[in-house]
Order: structure tokens, then C-alpha cells, then sequence
């Protein structure tokens, strides 16, 4: 039984050497190969010692006619030794053999029958050696067929052409076409470098590890077409389809064609469409290493659709787009045509080009440059806006390192290259990013530093402007302490070389809440008078500022100050109805204080006045202070003739290093004119009276 099955098996190793005879040349001939042929018409490659094969080849080798019909073997190499079996070959009359590659891959030996490994040298036998020299590899050829562009028009314009590209492990390899929707002879026309031979559409050229092919889709019917590509030796295939439209109608264009952006940002820009409700749009080139392509649908029906190229992830994987269009509007058929970036965005113009169909329409650039880290400053405002909002911001906050006890305070850090991947808070503190962010009250004496959670605030982000806000009500603050606000950007930022890492610090104080009159209060009887101060809440706060008598001649005025960005603010009453010589009580509400005044003939703030009637409750003066736990502090009341200690709000900037601001205290006299009538006698009483008055403050110090 041996004898038969070793004669089957000759009989069938000699057809297929009897069918590579005539393939080859050779006298033996007419028999009909099962495998693909090379390019050229070889039906197999000669064995080299030290070359590469790749898997599913012939691979022929000859040992001369004195081993005929030994059986000879292919061994793995395996840690340098002849290691397992891959399969055994039967010599022919000739002492030649032909054996398939298919399924191998690794370093390989042909051995002969005493298991020695042989050298080969264009196909033939130079005798033996060790397994280094013998050896030879046999790899897995990957093909990867690509079409430049998915969609294509059928007319005779550029928007027909377009490019097939194969990208292989493998180069100098032949290759031919199939499609079942499309002819031989149909893909000659389609592809110029491709020939119809023995019924099959062949390459007249061989394929380079990265190879493109011109295609021209003119006058092919619309359809969708799927082309697979063979290598002549069968090693290795790639599907790959394509469609075909009729010229489009309609056209689409950039409204902003030129693009200005940081690396880490996220670039905008707007589409609009004109007689159709989708374009395809393709961002960057194979020249910067980058390019991907997706469709804009006008879902919302308004033409124009924003799409954002977020360039922290734009290009780092096929599966992560960074590239989508705001609000009802829709991406689809996003496509990477590149490689994947080993990291992030580089500096470069990146084209960007709009198609309706295959036909391009407009064109722009999205221009990245290097990103940066710049300042940090505070600011307050008052704490009755809302400040939910950027813009709104604008409107009412103003630059102060003093913020009043319940307004609010806020952290502007100016840096871009950012928003890519900071949308809240916990964004700030990310090690993969390098970032970090920190607010702490900053230490005193017995009293050690705390951070203070950033949950406490809110984040408001203005990608346009490169900046940030963290955005804190001082209510959770405590009043008489410093505050410092750290950011940081470290080397783990992909953005930031190894020893560039930055950090921006700003301190801020947050004083009590006060408001104080400008002594002392004197007026005209006239239609014009202003009643001024000092306050240390925010800039753009309204009070409320009454004047007020209850005595004979009654009266109640009302007006609204603003205060100002020195932290001065006046109010402006009408006084033409109201005596000379007559006293008033002015106050405000919010934070509380009052003060008495006096109405003089005409010569304003400064005056002296007469000894008027009473203002009210015996003309005292009032001033109340909001503490850090929003209790109103005692009230602090004196006589017209007392001594009166006002606190000016003099604006203090905190330098860098945490430094104890004090509030500078003015002490002033508000002094009263001799009551009319009353002659030497009221002098006297009136000295005695402040005599008395100074021997009261005296106690109260």
C-alpha cells in the first residue's frame, strides 16, 4: 500500500511540474495551471536564500537530477534552528519541485532528505549550510485600495476624475481589476494605466508599496460600483467601491473662508447652500498629513451650517471625528483618508474644500498656529446681575482685586489652545492634560491655608476671546480674607515642550460691604444739588439714596446713584422747595448708612450753614457695615454737633504676595452755624455743647 500511495503522489507532483514545464517554456506542455499566473506570464518564483516570498506564491526550486524523486521538506526556523514541519515536497524525474506558499508566513528551510538545510540561488541547489544562510522569509502582503473620492460625477469635467491608491507591505507587485458592475473593457476605459488581457482588466504597470492610478468616471451610467483588486500572484485582494452621480444641482460656498486658529482650540466655519441642502466637505491634504471627508446636511432648512474642527482630537483616530456642525444641522459619511496622527494637529494651513456632488464649489484654510498662556487678572460685579453668561459679563464686571462681601468674584485666565478639551470644571484638574486650577484662602496667623472647591463656581467659556472665567459668589467667601488663584499648564500638555510648564497667580480680597458720605452734607436751596460718597461694592451698583425731614416742613426725596469705577458715586436732588437753615437725614438702603445734612443759601457742599430746623429723629447719623455673615453691624449714632468717623472707601490694590489691606479712616467735624436770633448766649451754649460732645467721643474710643 506504501508503493501505491507514493506513485499517486508522484503522478500528481509530475502534472504540476509537467504544467510549470510548460508554462515555463520547457518541452513538457498543454497542461492547465489552478493558480494565479505573475505578471509576465512567470507561473512561479525561483527560491533565493536570504530573500522575502510572500504567502500564496509558487515557490519552484531545483536540486538537480541526481535527488529525483527524494522527498525533500519545508521546516520552520524556530530560534534559530530547523523547528517544525510546514510540509513535504516530492522531487521530480528532474530533481525539481514547485510547492505553495499559501498559509505560510515566518522564516522558513527547505531540507533534504537528511533533514541538512540547503542554500538556493535563483532556484537551484548550491549545496548545504546552516540554518542563517539557508533560510529564507515568506510574509502576509496586506493591500489596502482606497478611492480618493467616494462620490464622483459622470460629465466630462474634473469632477469625473479621481484616483485609485494601493497601499501595501509588498512593492513592484502586479495587479488586475474585476467588478461585477463594470467590464473588462469598461475598467480599461475607466483606469489608463489598465489593458484588457486573456478576459481580464490587467495593470500595464506594477504597483509600488504606495501606488495611485488616474480614474475617470466620464460617461459611466450612476451607480454605485464595487471594484476588487487581485495581485497577479494571488497573495493578497482588496475590495474597494466607488459612486457615480449625474452633475449635481445647486452650490454651496464658505462664508468664512480664512480660519484663524490655535492648536488644542476648535475651529468654525460656515457653509452656506444655495439650491440644494447638503455638500460634501474635505479639511486638510495629504501635504500636511491630514484629510478627512464628510457631508454637511441643512437639516434645519435656515442654509448655513457650522461645523467645528475640534483640532485637539481632529485625525488622532478614524473612530474619533472631531469634526461635528451645531444644532439640528447633521454630519454623515465622515471619512479619514489619512493615516492617523502619532499625536495632535501641527502648525499648518489646512485646505479646506466644499463639493455639491463631485463638483467643487469653494475652497478656504483653516491657519493653526502655536497656542499660549497669558494672564490672569480678577474682577468683581455687583451681586445683583446675573452674570450666567459671557457677554453678560462684559456688560457689568470691571477689574478690581477688592470685591465687596456678597458681590461677585471672578477669575479671568487668558490662554488659548484650550477648548478643545476644557467644557467644565472638572477639566481644569486633569493630569493627561496637564492642567490644573486652584483658588485657596490664603493663611494668617493661626489660621492655616484652604482650598476652596471649584464646585463653588461657575465656569464660563469664550472660545472667540481665548479665555476663562471662573465666576464665584463671594456670600461663600469669607469677608476679610485674601484669596489666590493658581493655573498651571505642565509639559503633560501635548501642546507644552518638557520645561515650558507656566503658572498664572492672582489675589484678590474680599472687604466688607460699606457706603459713606462725602462730609460734610451741606446743599443749596436750589433745583441742582448732589449728595456724593465713597462705596466698596462693585462698580455699576445702584443705591437707592434718600433724603428725608420730619420736622415742620416735611419732606421725602428719592433718587438713584450709581457707583462708579473709582468708587465714587453721587446723587442729584432737587432742594429750591426747602428753606435754608433746614436739616435733613440722607441714607441708603443697601448696604445701610445716613448721615445728616443741612440746607445753606446756595453755596453747595462745603457751606456753612444755619442752625435750621430739626431734621427728625435729633439729625443723627447712621452707618451700617455688612459683616462676612450678612449681620448688619451695631449702628453708630451722633448728634449733628458730634464728632462723625466715616470710612472711605479708598480702593487698595493687593500685590502679588498676600499682603493685609486696612480701610484708611477720615475723621471729620460736622460743625453748625449759630441758630439765628440766638446771639452770644447760643455761641456759648454751642461751645459747650462740643465741649461735651468731644468728652463723649473721647469715652468712646
Amino acid at each position: 500500500m506504501t508503493r501505491t500511495r507514493t506513485s499517486v503522489l508522484l503522478t500528481a507532483l509530475l502534472v504540476v511540474s509537467a504544467a510549470t514545464a510548460g508554462i515555463t517554456g520547457a518541452t513538457m506542455s498543454g497542461a492547465e495551471t489552478t493558480y494565479q499566473r505573475q505578471d509576465g506570464g512567470l507561473a512561479d518564483v525561483a527560491v533565493d536564500s536570504g530573500e522575502v516570498f510572500w504567502e500564496g506564491q509558487f515557490l519552484r526550486f531545483s536540486a538537480g537530477s541526481a535527488n529525483a524523486s527524494e522527498v525533500w521538506a519545508v521546516h520552520r526556523v524556530e530560534n534559530g534552528q530547523v523547528g517544525g514541519l510546514a510540509t513535504e515536497v516530492l522531487l521530480d524525474g528532474n530533481g525539481s519541485a514547485v510547492f505553495s506558499a499559501n498559509n505560510l508566513d515566518g522564516r522558513y528551510v527547505v531540507v533534504d532528505e537528511n533533514e541538512r538545510p540547503v542554500v538556493f540561488g535563483n532556484g537551484v541547489a548550491q549545496g548545504v549550510a546552516g540554518v542563517q544562510q539557508a533560510g529564507f522569509e515568506i510574509a502576509n502582503q496586506s493591500l489596502d485600495a482606497t478611492f480618493t473620492d467616494t462620490v464622483v460625477q459622470n460629465g466630462d469635467s474634473p469632477d469625473a476624475r479621481t484616483d485609485l491608491r494601493l497601499q501595501s507591505n509588498r512593492a513592484n507587485y502586479g495587479f488586475y481589476l474585476f467588478s461585477d458592475q463594470l467590464t473588462p473593457s469598461q475598467l480599461a476605459d475607466v483606469f489608463p494605466s489598465v489593458e484588457v488581457r486573456d478576459g481580464r482588466a490587467v495593470a500595464t504597470q506594477n504597483a509600488s508599496a504606495d501606488a495611485v492610478f488616474d480614474a475617470n468616471f466620464t460617461g459611466v451610467e450612476p451607480g454605485t460600483y464595487n471594484v476588487t483588486v487581485f495581485t497577479s500572484d494571488g497573495t493578497a485582494t482588496d475590495d474597494v467601491s466607488i459612486t457615480v452621480t449625474e452633475p449635481a444641482e445647486g452650490t454651496a460656498s464658505l462664508s468664512n473662508g480664512s480660519v484663524v486658529e490655535q492648536r488644542g482650540d476648535v475651529a468654525e466655519f460656515n457653509v452656506s447652500f444655495d439650491g440644494t441642502d447638503r455638500a460634501t466637505v474635505a479639511v486638510g491634504s495629504r501635504g500636511v498629513g491630514y484629510r478627512s471627508r464628510f457631508t454637511v446636511v441643512d437639516s434645519d432648512g435656515d442654509g448655513v451650517a457650522t461645523v467645528r474642527v475640534d483640532t485637539f482630537r481632529a485625525g488622532t483616530s478614524p473612530d474619533t471625528p472631531g469634526i461635528s456642525v451645531l444644532g439640528e444641522d447633521e454630519l454623515t459619511d465622515f471619512r479619514l483618508r489619512t493615516d492617523p496622527i502619532p499625536g495632535r494637529l501641527d502648525t499648518a494651513a489646512y485646505p479646506v474644500e466644499v463639493f455639491v456632488g463631485s463638483t467643487r464649489t469653494d475652497v478656504g484654510s483653516i491657519l493653526l498656529s502655536e497656542r499660549s498662556t497669558d494672564a490672569i487678572r480678577t474682577w468683581t460685579a455687583p451681586d445683583r446681575e446675573s452674570v450666567g453668561s459671557v457677554a453678560r459679563l462684559a456688560e457689568v464686571a470691571s477689574q478690581d482685586r477688592d470685591v465687596a462681601y456678597q458681590d461677585w468674584a471672578i477669575v479671568q485666565v487668558q490662554a488659548s489652545g484650550l477648548y478643545g478639551y476644557v467644557r467644565n470644571l472638572s477639566d481644569l484638574n486633569d493630569n493627561r492634560t496637564g492642567l490644573s486650577m486652584s483658588l485657596t484662602r490664603v493663611g494668617e496667623i493661626n489660621q492655616p491655608s484652604e482650598e476652596i472647591p471649584l464646585d463653588l463656581g461657575n465656569l464660563l467659556i469664550d472660545e472667540s476671546g481665548n479665555q476663562l472665567f471662573l465666576v464665584f459668589d463671594s456670600n461663600n467667601l469669607e469677608s476679610g480674607s485674601t484669596y489666590r488663584a493658581n493655573f498651571t499648564i505642565t509639559a503633560q500638555n501635548p501642546y507644552v515642550e518638557p520645561g515650558n510648564a507656566t503658572s498664572l497667580v492672582t489675589n484678590f480680597t474680599v472687604v466688607e460691604r460699606n457706603v459713606s458720605f462725602e462730609q460734610p452734607v451741606r446743599v443749596a436751596s436750589a433745583s441742582d444739588v448732589t449728595v456724593s460718597g465713597r462705596s466698596s461694592v462693585a462698580p455699576g451698583t445702584e443705591l437707592t439714596v434718600e433724603a428725608t425731614n420730619t420736622g415742620r416742613n416735611p419732606f421725602l426725596k428719592r433718587q438713584t446713584a450709581t457707583v462708579s469705577e473709582d468708587g465714587t458715586w453721587q446723587a442729584t436732588f432737587d432742594f429750591s422747595d426747602v428753606p435754608p437753615g433746614t436739616n435733613f437725614t440722607v441714607s441708603t438702603n443697601e448696604p445701610r448708612a445716613n448721615a445728616t445734612g443741612s440746607v445753606g443759601d446756595g453755596g453747595g457742599a462745603g457751606e456753612d450753614a444755619g442752625a435750621g430746623e430739626d431734621a427728625g429723629a435729633d439729625g443723627e447719623t447712621t452707618t451700617t457695615t455688612t459683616a462676612a455673615d450678612g449681620a448688619a453691624g451695631a449702628d453708630e449714632e451722633t448728634t449733628a454737633e458730634e464728632e462723625t468717623t466715616t470710612a472711605a472707601g479708598a480702593e487698595t490694590e493687593t500685590p502679588a504676595e498676600p499682603e493685609t489691606t486696612t480701610a484708611e479712616t477720615t475723621t471729620v467735624a460736622a460743625a453748625s452755624a449759630p441758630a439765628a436770633g440766638f446771639g452770644s448766649v447760643s455761641l456759648l451754649l454751642g461751645l459747650a455743647v462740643l465741649l461735651a460732645g468731644s468728652a463723649l467721643a473721647t469715652r468712646r474710643r
